[in-house]
């Protein structure tokens, strides 16, 4: 069999990418003109850019930013396009030299995902698909399982200056919904995806196949695009299924593995709205 692999360019995607950011005046200098700058002001900084802003508020020395990004943003470029802007912008209020430009921020981050959904309530979800399809045998997972976190996990998702947590919950179908794997295929198909964890840049905490679509809880370093990791996932499972069990595609009638689409949903241990929330508070009792 010879079948087409997926690009991200052909995808039909489904997302949202909800980050927050916060990060610290250089050496945690207080910047007089930070209190001047608004949530309308960045906005507008950020539109050309693709980065949706949903909340910001700042201090002289703090800034914070709730964020929506596309599948093809990683949390890295995000940070920096933000940062890059602030700078510039404080750069024309603050008349400084040339020299001072690259000093008005600190090199580090806090990022992390967050969603309509919590952590725990994705991982329930993933848990309980039988439940959820209504026990039926055709559409009740074959094949579930939770992975430990390690500290070589940790490892592969350390960065220098940057502590992020950014957790995706991914969701792909076969191709007209065809019941495909088996247990036997399934678990080899998990096997594959966990064993590409360091050629993705990333940590499938949960792993859910039910016969006609999976669904994965997955961790990502901040330089990685959602997008090229599905794409990654998605052609390594349809290559084991060729090379394993070609016979199931025959049977099922498939031309490819997968309908040419994913879902990529962020989440973290807060939902996006608690965040707003907090940002919105923060703003007026920065001591909390």
């Amino acid at each position: 069999m010879n079948i087409a692999s997926f690009s991200a360019d052909e995808l039909a995607f489904a997302w949202c990418n909800r980050i927050y950011f916060a990060f610290h005046t250089h050496r945690r200098k207080p910047i007089e003109c930070l209190r001047q700058f608004d949530k309308q002001t960045l906005k507008e900084l950020l539109d050309p850019y693709g980065i949706h802003l949903l909340e910001f508020t700042s201090t002289e020395i703090e800034i914070r930013v709730l964020g929506s990004l596309t599948v093809s943003d990683s949390a890295s470029s995000a940070a920096s396009k933000v940062k890059g802007r602030l700078s510039k912008w404080i750069s024309n209020k603050s008349g400084g030299s040339a020299e001072e430009k690259h000093q008005w921020l600190g090199r580090g981050y806090v990022a992390t995902t967050t969603g309509k959904s919590t952590s725990e309530e994705v991982a329930a979800y993933l848990e309980h698909q039988g439940k959820h399809h209504g026990y039926d045998p055709l559409q009740s997972p074959v094949y579930v399982q939770t992975y430990n976190h390690t500290e070589s996990d940790d490892r592969l998702l350390a960065t220098d200056h940057a502590v992020t947590r950014l957790r995706y919950h991914f969701v792909f179908a076969t191709e007209w919904r065809r019941s495909v794997f088996s247990a036997d295929s399934a678990a080899m198909v998990a096997d594959r995806w966990r064993a590409m964890q360091t050629e993705i840049k990333g940590v499938i905490h949960k792993v859910s196949i039910l016969p006609d679509h999976v669904h994965l809880a997955v961790n990502l370093h901040p330089t990685v695009l959602p997008a090229s990791v599905v794409v990654a996932l998605m052609n390594a499972a349809q290559e084991l299924m060729i090379e394993k069990f070609d016979m199931a595609l025959i049977r099922a009638r498939v031309n490819r593995l997968w309908q040419a689409s994913a879902y990529v949903g962020s989440f973290g241990d807060l939902r996006s709205a608690a965040i707003a929330s907090y940002i919105k508070r923060w703003e007026s009792n920065p001591e909390m």
